[in-house]
């Protein structure tokens, strides 16, 4: 430069630049597939998020330097380009090459650019109601042929609908394509105007694939779709606040699936989904506020996890909860109509919210904004204990909640010294539908309430409240007693939750365990998913920790028996017409069955699997292959093994495909189980977007994790080259393998893994901080309740 630049003159700078289309990807990379006739097709494709677009082309590759694109591409027949916007014109070039140019782009961020050079087929959806959007989904021909874009076809001018009403904003872009491609290291990427997606979701084919796959393209495709919003026109000003890109897709995505499969109760699997998954990391001193620093790419992918995700969106749907659907939906359109093409932060958020709520009973006494940032500025959450005190009277009280109670609970320090302002509800059984609203203010330390002394007493209500709840011993026994006489008298999710919350509690050392046990004993008669899936997940701790025990005979006879009912009454056979929620438990109770060695259930499973190994027709209902795959491998040998894998490697259908992969992780063979390591990572058999997937699947299963720990810790360079530099799906990989870690050897292994790879973690290094953390809770909890739990299981065995 010869001189100063002058602030408002335009510059133009030109530069060469020179990429390699790899297979890595990220940027712009290849992709490749095998048609029908056996030709290898090779495609170009992006992934920009969240620093890769700086792969792909120069530019100034942060969140908040917007601008406006130019877009042409090259390319030769039968390939043709698409990219975010329409294209203008396709012009033949020199030789074979032809030019695509397409309309400039609205004013946008480098990461939600893409462009794609394909061959693919498309299937075309219009909106009817409000702006004419078309909605193109592209796909392998064989796919499209087969109908598996239909169904992603006839939801998203559905979904698009919907959510031009909810904010009252219509869809900014005059055409809506999503595209599903072979490799794709994300599920999916919310691109402007071209969402891109893996297979598994966005294809779906009801002859083949299950209700739980259909779910996950409509959560995905509602998702990605929220984000066009979300994300796109509003862009956080930096990946700090990458929740108000993901906390907000992963709670719409609930409202847009529900519009579009009203039957599938979509606000009740929020729970299970998302609230309690969220509440098992964040009880960790490793976790991390929600808004939180990031100034690298590898933290920058740490920060697409849990937090960013479920938490982002429970703090959203609590903020409905306390707000109300009418000033919720206010402060959103406000929100964007304030902000849109340029880039927010929470503050503003906050603001919007406030300023359209106009029942002064529901705010806080210090102002919403500074109620909510005790959940945004500060990681964990609030136990919050309710204990009788005298006559009619209850003291309410809140601690921050650790799963590590050795651990200190002031560290790392928090602006708010770990105390929130707490909205809350509560509920007791003469007014069971009536909830009673009210805020526990972080600076007062008891907050006292009337009761009465002869009913049962509930907090958050619905579980619309970022927190867990402890009562004590008379409250939990009077809540005990109510479900094994009368269940319908407590609300659904209060059932699941109350379950969780006692049994984390257990853990801790809060709550006995005969008293979270002793709960569990009235789901005999149980009917409903939540309430099932809460308990499953909960116990599903002894898994972890007890597989390799004396406790874990006795454990599975319990699970056996509580279990017997469920899985008598909904058989292996569904009924017509009945509800997702129903395939869903049908699908726990068969698999606590077969896993745990009931001779039916297993008979069952390899009867099936026997039958399409015997007749070459597969007549597994599509809801229960995954299940029968599994169980004909775990209690078959190397020939149902070799069967599964030969059917894996011909699939042509993506979901399918996974599910066979899902199937050959669950061998208790070890011989098998090292032969299936060195496949998954030789991507001429498993592609490489699926290869970490299926080694944290591996790592579930009790007879491979040893083997896989011993396999990443020898080749780590490998590992880490392949799946971790710039990966946020890595550090699943460590999470897995390192689960049911609970001893001081393991302990040890896991530290001297940390001192041997300290520079070479990349996005795994929290993954690896939360491990060593969740080992030493577990050894800790094997020390001090493990004996407790053996004695309980084993009089209960002795008494049924």
């Amino acid at each position: 430069m010869n001189s100063n630049l002058v602030n408002g003159k335009k510059y133009t700078l030109m530069t060469t630049f020179r990429g390699e289309l790899s297979d890595g990807l990220g940027g712009l990379y290849r992709s490749s597939y095998t048609d029908d006739a056996g030709n290898t097709k090779v495609l170009a494709t992006t992934q920009m998020q969240p620093t890769d677009a700086r792969k792909a082309f120069p530019c100034f590759d942060e969140p908040a330097m917007k601008a406006e694109f130019d877009i042409l591409l090259w390319h030769k027949d039968p390939n043709y380009a698409i990219s975010n916007q329409p294209n203008i014109s396709t012009a033949n070039m020199d030789g074979d090459w032809k030019r695509t140019t397409f309309e400039r782009t609205l004013k946008m961020s480098t990461y939600l650019l893409a462009f794609v050079v394909c061959d693919f087929d498309s299937v075309e959806g219009q909106t009817d109601v409000g702006k004419l959007i078309t909605a193109t989904i592209y796909a392998r021909a064989d796919q499209v042929a087969a109908g598996n874009a239909d169904y992603a076809k006839d939801i998203t001018p559905n979904i698009l609908e919907f959510y031009q009403d909810y904010f009252s904003i219509p869809y900014p872009l005059p055409k809506s394509d999503q595209m599903a491609v072979p490799d794709f290291n994300a599920g999916a990427m919310e691109n402007w105007g071209l969402v891109i997606y893996r297979e598994t979701a966005l294809l779906y084919n009801p002859a083949v694939n299950s209700a739980s796959n259909k779910q996950r393209v409509a959560a995905v495709v509602a998702h990605e779709l929220a984000h066009q919003w979300f994300g796109n026109l509003i862009t956080p000003k930096w990946w700090d606040e990458l929740w108000l890109n993901e906390g907000f897709a992963s709670y719409l995505e609930y409202l847009g699936t529900d519009h579009v499969e009203p039957t599938w109760g979509m606000s009740e699997q929020f729970l299970v989904s998302d609230f309690q998954r969220a509440l098992e990391v964040d009880a960790l001193t490793s976790s991390h506020p929600i808004v939180v620093t990031v100034n690298t790419p590898a933290e920058i992918n740490e920060v697409f996890d849990t937090i960013s995700y479920s938490k982002g969106a429970c703090l959203i749907r609590m903020i409905n909860s306390i707000v109300g659907d009418v000033a919720f939906k206010q402060g959103l359109t406000n929100y964007i109509n304030a902000h849109k093409y340029g880039s927010v932060t929470h503050e503003e958020l906050f603001v919007a919210w406030e300023d359209a709520i106009t029942d002064d009973s529901i705010k806080p006494s210090n102002g919403f904004q500074n109620a909510m940032s005790t959940f945004t500025l500060q990681m964990g959450f609030p136990l919050v204990t309710m204990t009788r005190t005298s006559s009619g009277k209850m003291e309410i009280t809140q601690e921050r909640f650790l799963i590590d109670q050795e651990a200190d609970p002031l560290q790392p320090p928090s602006p708010f010294d770990y105390k929130w302002d707490i909205p809350f509800q509560f509920v007791q059984a003469s007014t069971s539908a009536s909830p009673t609203f009210m805020w526990l203010p972080r600076d007062q330390s008891t907050v006292e309430i009337d009761v009465n002394d002869a009913e049962w007493i509930i907090g958050n209500y619905k579980t619309v409240g970022y927190f867990r709840v402890n009562y004590d011993v008379e409250d939990w026994n009077r809540i005990t007693t109510q479900l094994q006489n009368d269940l319908r008298q407590v609300d659904t999710s209060n059932r699941g939750q109350l379950l969780n919350d006692a049994f984390t509690l257990a853990r801790t050392g809060k709550l006995d365990y005969g008293v979270a046990l002793e709960l569990t004993r009235y789901l005999v008669d149980e009917t409903k998913y939540i309430p099932w899936e809460s308990a499953l997940d909960s116990v599903a701790y002894f898994d972890l920790v007890l597989s390799r025990s004396k406790t874990f005979g006795p454990y599975s006879e319990y699970l056996l028996d509580l279990t017997t009912n469920l899985y008598n009454s909904l058989g292996w056979d569904a009924a017509a017409d009945e509800s997702i929620l129903t395939v869903y438990n049908r699908i726990n109770a068969i698999s606590v069955k077969c896993f745990y060695g009931d001779d039916d259930c297993a008979m069952q499973a390899t009867t099936r699997f026997d039958a399409w190994m015997t007749t070459a027709t597969n007549d597994i209902s599509p809801d229960l292959k995954s299940l029968v795959y599994c169980n004909a491998v775990r209690y078959g040998k190397a020939a149902e093994w070799d069967f599964m894998w030969d059917k894996y490697l011909t699939e042509k259908n993506s979901q399918e495909k996974s599910t066979l992969s899902g199937g050959l992780t669950c061998s208790r063979e070890p011989w098998i189980n090292q032969r299936f390591l060195t496949f998954i990572t030789n991507d001429t058999y498993v592609r490489k977007q699926d290869a970490s997937g299926l080694l944290e699947r591996l790592c579930g299963n009790d007879y491979a994790r040893d083997l896989v720990w011993d396999y990443i810790r020898q080749n780590w360079d490998f590992i880490y080259e392949t799946y971790g530099s710039g990966s946020f799906s890595f550090s699943g990989i460590i999470e897995s393998c390192t689960a049911a870690f609970s001893t001081p050897f393991e302990l040890s292994q896991l530290q001297d893994f940390l001192v041997d790879n300290a520079d070479k973690l990349g996005s795994g290094e929290r993954a690896v901080q939360q491990a060593l953390e969740q080992t030493q809770t577990n050894i800790n909890w094997r020390a001090n309740y493990e004996e407790d739990v053996f004695v309980w299981m084993a009089d209960y065995v002795s008494t049924t």
